[in-house]
């Protein structure tokens, strides 16, 4: 499990600069902070799905097509952007904290529920525990 947390990270650490560069260019172009937030959360959600699949679960819940998973995986993202955008909120209008640190701070919170989430709802193999690493298969 610890092998798919690492190679979660990085990929969520991409998709991390994707949101923050589409976030940072949505402000700058005049849109709403809320609004940049929910446009990066498509650009980085699309990345993440598709480095996840082709890298950090290859090969896990073969029996799903990777509509099914795109789909799990989408809404295992908006169900965390929900909670990001909530939190991002109270960062910028309760804290009064920079509108980018925010969105960064959110992010970071929200990453380990998304994990777990991912693991057990988007890629998680069916009837067995989730996410088993391919080489440990070979040897049961």
């Amino acid at each position: 499990m610890i092998k798919f947390f690492i190679k979660f990270s990085i990929v969520g650490l991409s998709g991390t600069l994707v949101n923050m560069a589409v976030y940072a260019l949505t402000l700058q172009g005049g849109l709403y902070y809320l609004a940049a937030a929910s446009v990066s959360f498509l650009f980085a959600v699309t990345s993440n799905f598709y480095w996840n699949l082709r890298w950090t679960f290859k090969g896990q819940a073969a029996n799903r097509s990777w509509h099914n998973k795109y789909f799990r995986f989408v809404g295992v993202s908006a169900l965390n952007l929900g909670v990001n955008l909530l939190l991002l909120e109270a960062f910028v209008e309760k804290f009064d904290m920079d509108k980018n640190l925010a969105q960064l701070s959110s992010i970071a919170l929200v990453s380990v529920l998304n994990f777990v989430m991912s693991v057990w709802f988007a890629f998680g193999e069916t009837g067995s525990a989730p996410c088993r690493d391919e080489s440990n298969r070979a040897n049961r």
